[in-house]
């Protein structure tokens, strides 16, 4: 059995790594980034975001049916040469560790202040690093099998949101581009982050077991994390008036408080707490996959003492310092930027140049 039988993935799986990446990069962000700009019009924007992402989703498939015995990392090798792939490698590596650690700073920093407001934060990311190795360790087989649980047992909390609709006022969404589409189109770029992670099927796309369904995998997770956006942006936008939307820092949360039962006091801090299940579907499979870059780069016996030292870096570096919410906010706008070019633009410049390339082999072959 070769290590990609060893690790195959279901059709399910492959499509849970990629939208639980999405959903939770950006999930609790999405609905007041994009109504700073474009206003409770932001939802349009949300669309838009999906189906310009359908076009590098696309690419990444057609340039992946090129290799199914490897990942993007030997197709580039092969192709291109080996200091493309390094290069193409690095960056990755870079930015599937800056997703993460996003993730896992998030995930403290709403741990902090909403659930455990006394307890160090270094303690709270041992406890988060547990989970994390045994489950990163494994590899692709056991990140899909946990992305899986993740969705089956959490799937029904977008839902939730259904609940402080009736509460809502739909008149807030009237008139369509109320202020034209000028601002729509300007919070493009930036609702873009909350679909990015769909790269990642350039690692997946070997382990898959049918293939060919791999396109439809991809446009299938988009789908699901458009929808899930959508859902919670509405719901925040009719609740919220303009000005709460842009005042309060946490809407997603923040609505949370309107749902009351008599049983139960703080219903929010049961649903934040499930939100960390949501959250750890980024920094998991980001930090295997930077620990399967870096091990491809110096051509190692595995990536577990990659992992390892990832945990531990990430650890030291937060013992000494931890960024605040607004700095959080700063790592993440210059991360969508980041992202923007290594999904969106990087795929589309692969694709071309693996085109020229075989063009210009059949070309120099003798006729």
């Amino acid at each position: 059995m070769n290590q990609l039988e060893k690790h195959s993935l279901s059709f399910l799986q492959f499509v849970f790594i990629i939208a639980g990446i999405q959903i939770s990069i950006a999930v609790l962000s999405t609905p007041r980034e994009v109504s700073l700009i474009a206003g409770t019009d932001g939802w349009i924007t949300i669309i838009i975001g999906w189906l310009i992402t359908s076009i590098p989703s696309f690419v990444v498939f057609k340039i992946m049916q090129r290799s199914s015995e490897g990942t993007i990392l030997d197709l580039l090798r092969k192709k291109l040469g080996r200091w493309i792939a390094i290069l193409f490698t690095l960056i990755m590596a870079v930015y599937l560790g800056a997703m993460a650690y996003i993730g896992l700073l998030r995930t403290l920093l709403i741990i902090r202040v909403w659930l455990l407001q006394n307890t160090s934060p270094f303690v709270v990311l041992l406890l988060l690093f547990i989970p994390t190795y045994i489950v990163a360790r494994e590899g692709p087989k056991l990140l899909g099998r946990y992305a899986e649980v993740i969705f089956y047992f959490l799937f029904w909390l977008p839902l939730v949101y259904l609940l402080p609709m009736k509460q809502g006022r739909w008149l807030n969404l009237i008139p369509i581009a109320k202020e034209g589409w000028g601002p729509i189109l300007s919070a493009v770029p930036g609702v873009l982050f909350a679909y990015t992670g769909f790269s990642v099927a350039f690692f997946l796309y070997p382990h898959l077991t049918n293939k060919q369904y791999a396109g439809v995998g991809i446009l299938l997770a988009n789908t699901i994390t458009m929808a899930t956006n959508l859902l919670i942006a509405i719901v925040c936008f009719m609740y919220f008036s303009p000005n709460e939307m842009v005042e309060i820092n946490q809407p997603v949360i923040t609505v949370l408080k309107t749902i009351q039962f008599k049983f139960v006091e703080r219903i929010e801090v049961i649903f934040i707490s499930l939100y960390i299940g949501i959250y750890s579907l980024v920094w998991i499979p980001c930090l295997y996959y930077m620990a399967y870059c870096l091990n491809w780069v110096r051509n190692g016996s595995g990536e577990r003492k990659y992992l390892i030292g990832l945990l531990i870096l990430i650890g030291i570096g937060t013992y000494i310092f931890i960024p605040t919410f607004n700095q959080s906010d700063w790592l993440e706008h210059h991360l969508t930027n980041f992202g923007i070019v290594v999904e969106y633009i990087l795929p589309i410049a692969i694709w071309i140049c693996l085109v020229i390339n075989e063009r210009m082999r059949q070309e120099g072959q003798p006729g």
